[in-house]
């Protein structure tokens, strides 16, 4: 579990898509602050540079010290982060307000180790794995990532989530049965198919005929 990033929220009044515009041009991002304690949503606005350093790592497990425009402080996870689809520079953050002692569900990301020494990878085999896990925990153990180790697996072998060795507290919510990650066996080992026999000059020449009756429907069109 990292420590809290910090990150300081500065007012804003206005809202409306001409407003947000201005804020992105000026090099901020627009923010708003929720929660199951937050009586009224607050909306900010950040340094789009300091955003930026947060969605460069792993932000969806991310605990953040937010400072309110009001100077007080309080503890919460990026629950959105919209982006531009062609330069990907930040357009919006929602903050999810977490209550200490108060479970959230949560997406870790998945990190997998060893998998240049799976005996199925250097059979050929394909990893096929899943990136995130959604977990029930309490804020102060949100794991950075959640470690799965391949190197044992041979082609059809698969680690499932009851296979996983979780921080304590830390509970998944996908099914017991679910693949985490799996060795697959890849196109190019699997048997070859026959080879096809040469065509002969007569299927030569009838492909020949009908490449030339349609040029010339075409041409009389």
């Amino acid at each position: 579990m990292s420590e809290l990033i910090k990150i300081e929220m500065e007012p804003r009044d206005k809202t409306g898509k001409n407003e947000n515009g201005r804020l992105r041009r000026a090099g901020y991002v627009p923010c708003i602050l929720y929660g199951p304690e937050i009586k009224e949503n607050i909306m900010g606005k950040l340094k789009v540079r300091e955003v930026q350093k947060i969605l460069s790592g792993r932000w969806e497990s991310m605990r953040i010290n937010v400072k309110l425009p009001d100077g007080s402080e309080e503890m919460c996870l990026i629950r959105e982060a919209q982006r531009h689809p062609l330069n990907d520079m930040p357009l919006h953050v929602d903050f999810l307000h977490l209550v200490r002692g108060r479970k959230i569900n949560v997406n870790i990301p998945v990190e997998i180790i060893g998998r240049d020494n799976a005996p199925g990878i250097k059979d050929g085999g394909v990893l096929e794995f899943s990136h995130e896990l959604e977990v029930s925990t309490l804020p102060m153990s949100i794991p950075d990532v959640i470690t799965v180790d391949v190197s044992a697996l041979n082609v059809g072998d698969a680690i499932h989530v009851k296979d996983l060795k979780l921080p304590e507290g830390v509970e998944p919510l996908a099914d017991a049965e679910e693949v985490i990650a799996i060795i697959v066996t890849s196109r190019g080992v699997e048997d070859a198919a026959p080879e096809e026999e040469a065509p002969s000059a007569a299927d030569v020449e009838v492909v020949a005929k009908g490449k030339a009756a349609k040029e010339e429907e075409s041409e009389e069109k």
